[in-house]
């Protein structure tokens, strides 16, 4: 109870006092009034003193709460982070394996049908394909490099720019995808055309 209130009750006692015809205050009557007014203070104190633990108690909750929800989103977009970037690195991989695999198979190939005789469309038929599986390769190894300047901009607080790099990274490995499919058609038919299928 603030001071103030305390002298008003004494006020109010007193005037309560005047009304009923006293004009003097006994001493000892004043101590009981004080003593029990006291009591009341005290409660009064003791109660609020037992709110602001409860409020203090709530707050840390909350407090605590909020800390570890935060910790639980930190750690869950780190993973996904983690996740995001191995996928993209077994993208990058796969890209250039296969495309360079085709290439190794198509070279492998064409020095073998090189000793038989073979017409010049299936040559350059295959020679396109080597080409366009070297194009495949070409595009996931470029893709590989421009991770590094996506990261460098996300780490520089460039968003803008890693995500326009990041989204160029993805057009180009699905070009290196489409330049495998594309190489892979045309060695299809040159091999068709060569064995007469």
């Amino acid at each position: 109870m603030k001071a103030s209130e305390v002298l008003k009750e004494i006020r109010h006692a007193l005037s309560q006092t005047k009304e009923q015809g006293h004009s003097t205050v006994s001493i000892e009557a004043m101590e009981n009034y004080l003593k029990a007014f006291d009591k009341d203070v005290e409660n009064d104190t003791y109660y609020k003193s037992l709110n602001q633990e409860a409020e203090l108690a709530k707050f840390n909750a909350a407090n605590d709460r909020n800390i570890a929800y935060a910790n639980n989103q930190t750690a869950h977009s780190l993973a996904m982070f983690r996740s995001v970037i191995t996928t993209g690195q077994s993208a990058l991989r796969s890209s250039m394996v296969v495309n360079g695999g085709a290439a190794v198979a198509l070279l492998a190939f064409t020095g073998k049908i090189w000793e038989t005789q073979t017409s010049e469309v299936v040559a350059g038929s295959l020679t396109t394909s080597i080409f366009i599986f070297c194009l495949g390769v070409l595009c996931a190894a470029l893709a590989a490099g421009t991770t590094y300047l996506s990261q460098l901009a996300f780490s520089s607080d460039w968003e803008k720019v890693g995500h326009s790099i990041n989204c160029f990274n993805i057009v180009v490995v699905l070009s290196s995808y489409g330049l495998f499919g594309f190489g892979a058609f045309v060695a299809a038919n040159s091999l068709g055309v060569h064995f007469g299928l």
